[in-house]
């Protein structure tokens, strides 16, 4: 296990800032004008600022407070003359950065265009490689607690900052999706999303979202969202989501046929390696064949999602009475 307190103060990263160029971009010591001013909704905002319940297998208090204490070393930014500011406080707002600096008992306030900025070096890099490495361990509670101060520390320069940074909070993302807080995630998603150009990223950062609708319950929004994710995917794809949530609306609607006909199509075409939500298209599947009064087929539908190991998925209140009727029937069978 790392150390956190075996991560040194020099561990730092320095960023070049991006420049857009037409539709694109590209990288240059010159800076960056942003694409697009950073904008939240009302909700999205209560919801990124609403703290996240503590967690008893966190962080120590004295982890916490000296990995924060070393996140809250100043950032360096170097301008395109070579000059270097260390600031603590810094914002950004359109094309301007703002920089605050001690200067005895006071501060002084810097204001730069972001186009004047080389780049940036900011405390606490390693740390990402302790997120990861506590990921892979199963240590989430902690790498939420790491991540979320990594997060804090570095929300209001992520516009500026290397794709690769938004793809490495995808991490948070999901610790926080897992830790039962979706409307925070979804708000997280708003900030990141401009910044990813990796499409693997997107297409996670997508199940990410259509999830958090999911279980929001904002199932209107959830099925549009669905409806986009299904046509830009193959049914051999690793995740089923999209084919679950609109089997999921169908069933809800009566519309047995309907339902049936999509939670097949991940099943006909899944490899023998599980795929993400197999086991809710079954459920899906099972439940619109009994819908249908084919009770036989069903039966078969469930003796071969035991035969693959898979287990009726019991976070989702549409399924559970159809789970009732299967069990019943094939118990008396």
């Amino acid at each position: 296990m790392i150390n956190p307190f075996t991560v040194r103060r020099t561990h730092t990263l320095t960023y070049r800032t991006r420049q857009s160029v037409g539709a694109g971009e590209k990288w240059t010591s010159c800076g960056i004008v942003p694409s697009r001013p950073l904008r939240l909704s009302l909700w999205a905002l209560w919801a990124l600022l609403t703290p996240l319940p503590l967690i008893a297998t966190g962080l120590s208090p004295e982890e916490h407070a000296a990995i924060y204490r070393e996140l809250q070393e100043p950032v360096q930014i170097e301008l395109k003359n070579r000059r270097i500011i260390e600031g603590y406080s810094i914002k950004v707002s359109k094309n301007q950065l703002q920089v605050g600096t001690s200067e005895g008992a006071g501060e002084i306030i810097f204001t730069f265009q972001t186009e004047d900025v080389d780049s940036f070096s900011i405390p606490g890099e390693s740390y990402k490689n302790l997120v990861v490495d506590w990921i892979g361990s199963g240590e989430t509670a902690k790498a939420l607690e790491l991540i979320e101060l990594l997060y804090n520390q570095r929300v209001h320069l992520i516009p500026l900052l290397p794709s690769s940074e938004s793809n490495f909070f995808t991490y948070y993302i999901d610790l926080v999706l897992e830790s039962g807080n979706p409307a925070r995630a979804i708000a997280v998603t708003e900030i990141l999303r401009p910044q990813i150009d990796s499409p693997a990223a997107l297409r996670a950062l997508d199940d990410a979202i259509l999830e958090c609708y999911y279980d929001l319950k904002l199932y209107d929004q959830a099925h549009d969202l669905a409806e986009v994710w299904v046509a830009s995917r193959n049914p051999y794809d690793k995740s089923a989501l999209g084919y679950y949530v609109l089997g999921v609306a169908a069933l809800r609607r009566e519309s047995y046929t309907k339902a049936l006909n999509l939670a097949l199509q991940p099943i006909v075409f899944s490899s023998p390696v599980t795929t993400e939500k197999i086991a809710h298209c079954y459920a899906v599947a099972i439940s619109a064949a009994l819908g249908l009064r084919d009770k036989p087929y069903a039966a078969v539908l469930y003796r071969e999602m035991l035969e693959r190991e898979l287990n009726w998925p019991d976070d989702d209140t549409t399924l559970a009475p159809f789970h009732k009727t299967i069990l019943k029937e094939t118990t008396d069978a």
